[in-house]
């Protein structure tokens, strides 16, 4: 059975820092990565073509800390996007397209994070999940929107937490746009299961649109069978106005 996550605040606690870095910091992964896989489309070369260069927390290039930095706060939201120090960087796997303003980071040794191209190139989602995968990536965060359907079609199936949006500690500079949850492929709340009808012994799976003017805090089961306690009518207009949950994701 999966663990109920009710909101930030317990999200605080287990990770022992402040909220609002917290939320700052998905947010940034979030933005640079949108950045990223909204051009997929574009002509690029053959996934598995390119040249990298990397510096590996386990033995850090300065020459390379420094070239990422650049690279990754290169882009027009930079100043949104500052979130992670030269410092922190060297403390992590980073890798670059050589030549280019263009790479990912693997944090704690498993967690994707900085996944960015501020360079002419385009079309790099893809080659950037498959490298990422290939150098031990296994997991990433997000917040819930486009970048859902899309990391589960890449293999990140497996829905570990979900944190509740609290506007106590929402992130600076956020964009508000609005977030489909009636869209599978940018809602882990489009299709739920009824926990009270699981209880009873018979599974049923419902949109959430026939649910959404329920006011009441019911439990339901979103993607991935993870277990959660919402207000159908909060969470939709929560959504409706640029405020989704943050999903944590795993390789399944």
């Amino acid at each position: 059975m999966k663990l109920l996550f009710e909101n930030w605040r317990k999200f605080i606690k287990e990770n022992q820092s402040g909220a609002i870095d917290i939320f700052t910091e998905v947010a940034a992964n979030t933005m640079s990565a949108m950045s990223v896989f909204k051009d997929d489309g574009g002509l690029a070369e053959e996934v598995g073509q390119y040249d990298y260069v990397a510096s590996l927390a386990s033995n850090p290039d300065p020459e390379i800390v420094e070239k990422f930095t650049n690279s990754l706060y290169a882009g027009k939201r930079s100043g949104f996007l500052s979130y992670y120090s030269p410092a922190e960087l060297e403390n992590m796997d980073l890798y670059l397209i050589n030549g280019h303003d263009a790479g990912f980071a693997i944090k704690d040794g498993d967690d994707i994070v900085s996944v960015h191209n501020n360079s002419e190139l385009r079309g790099l989602g893809s080659e950037f999940l498959r490298k990422s995968k290939e150098v031990g990536g296994t997991k990433l965060d997000h917040f819930d929107g486009f970048l859902s359907g899309l990391y589960r079609r890449h293999g990140f199936t497996d829905v570990y937490a979900i944190y509740q949006w609290d506007e106590q500690y929402k992130p600076k500079n956020w964009n508000y746009d609005q977030v489909d949850i009636n869209n599978p492929e940018t809602s882990v709340y489009a299709e739920v299961e009824l926990q009270s009808e699981v209880e009873e012994g018979g599974e049923r799976f419902v949109q959430f649109k026939d649910l959404e003017h329920t006011e009441e805090t019911i439990e339901v089961k979103a993607e991935d069978n993870f277990e959660v306690e919402i207000n159908p009518n909060l969470k939709a207009n929560y959504y409706r106005y640029g405020r989704p949950d943050v999903i944590m994701r795993k390789l399944t």
